[in-house]
């Protein structure tokens, strides 16, 4: 903890030092993928009457197309809500934003995380949230306005990992080094069929010779995929101190909006992911394997209702337990890493964050979740809610 303290003045000159580090090499990634994908394009249709050139081409035009820039989308699995469909929220979010002075959200998806994110999506950049319904289930009603607090403060921290330029960059390298690892496993099962198939011999001789093919391929593309993974880290190392500053910021953003209380509890409770998780995946297979009586939509709510009287057992533990938390069986865990950040991505941990936000300065809460209004948005969700229980115990499938 100390060593975060004495670190932080030097934390403004790096973060402005990387973050410029961290543009350029955006940049040129960027313009590397263009340049890639005209140069292969000008070697295969301009020099069509030799070989070699044009299959050249052909692993430059597949390099680019492995850096492309990847635009978030919306989740069409997702249960999606509309202003119209659910203005409670909606205003409740509305308040929160124009709090912090970010723009207002265009979108809220539900999810069976046990997490909030909010994201840009779409060439015009709109703005999703995606709210985990577990996590609301769980949290207390302003550590849910802290929690939204925090996500929507990252827009107004100006998150150089959320920007279009380093984000659209960070998720080419990532998305590019992920289809590369997966290109053998999705070639080997493309050729799975059974030795009784009357095709089993022809499948035979086409796979060995497609996988020639494809040891061919992957040493040309080696050199590219380990250039991709070594940028992919050298990017998220220029943008630490940016990412590290604006979780800092964020958190004091949740802390004036819904108090310094209910920020810190709810990162507290954040620990309670585990036990949660563990108990939507232990109902939906013990109704998948014994099923449950009574209508579909009688058992879509019984099941939300034991995952919530599972939370405030859960909740109840943790606050008896001064070390970690008691989930569903029994043994005690602490999900905070011991090093002092979130693992692989070097951002602080919870107990960290939890330091700097005691140490500062308390605030009362400028937005408050009544009960009349999280009775509104509780019966608005009503039917996303009822849709996500139904996914898990049919599918018995986290998402």
């Amino acid at each position: 903890m100390a060593a975060e303290v004495e670190d932080e003045p030097d934390i403004p000159f790096r973060e402005r030092l990387s973050t410029a580090a961290a543009y350029g090499v955006a940049s040129l990634l960027h313009i590397l993928t263009a340049s890639l994908l005209l140069g292969g394009l000008s070697l295969i249709v301009l020099r069509l009457t030799t070989v070699v050139q044009p299959l050249i081409g052909l692993v430059l035009v597949l390099c680019a197309v492995l850096l492309r820039p990847r635009v978030d989308r919306l989740d069409p699995d997702l249960p999606t809500l509309s202003r119209q469909e659910a203005p409670a929220l909606y205003d409740l979010l509305d308040e929160i934003g124009d709090e912090l002075g970010v723009r207002r959200l265009d979108v809220v998806q539900l999810s069976t995380d046990f997490a909030v994110r909010a994201t840009s999506y779409g060439i015009r950049r709109r703005r999703r949230l995606v709210l985990g319904y577990p996590l609301w289930l769980t949290f207390a009603p302003q550590q849910k306005v802290a929690a939204l607090a925090h996500e929507l403060g990252h827009f107004a921290s100006h998150d150089v990992r959320r920007g279009a330029l380093v984000g659209s960059a960070l998720a080419a390298l990532a998305g590019g080094a992920e289809q590369m690892e997966h290109r053998a496993i999705t070639a080997d099962a493309a050729f799975d069929t059974s030795p009784l198939s009357r095709y089993a011999d022809e499948m035979a001789v086409a796979a060995v010779r497609f996988k020639a093919h494809g040891r061919t391929a992957d040493w040309a593309l080696w050199i590219p995929g380990l250039l991709m993974k070594g940028a992919a880290r050298l990017l998220a190392g220029l943008t630490r101190p940016s990412a590290r500053r604006a979780e800092f910021e964020a958190d004091a953003a949740a802390a004036r909006v819904a108090s310094t209380e209910a920020a810190v509890a709810a990162l507290h409770d954040r620990r309670l992911a585990d036990g949660v998780t563990i108990e939507m995946h232990r109902l939906a297979v013990t109704a998948q394997t014994f099923g449950w009586t009574g209508s579909a939509q009688n058992v879509d709510q019984e099941f939300w209702t034991k995952v919530g009287t599972h939370a405030a057992s859960l909740r109840a533990s943790a606050r008896s337990t001064a070390d970690g938390v008691i989930p569903s069986n029994g043994v005690l865990i602490d999900s905070a890493p011991p090093s002092g950040q979130d693992e692989g991505s070097g951002l602080p941990d919870s107990g960290v964050r939890v330091t700097r936000l005691s140490m500062g300065t308390t605030h009362a809460a400028t937005v408050t979740l009544d009960t009349a209004r999280a009775d509104a948005i509780e019966a608005e969700l009503h039917e996303q809610k009822r849709l996500l229980a139904r996914r898990i115990v049919q599918d018995c499938v986290q998402e």
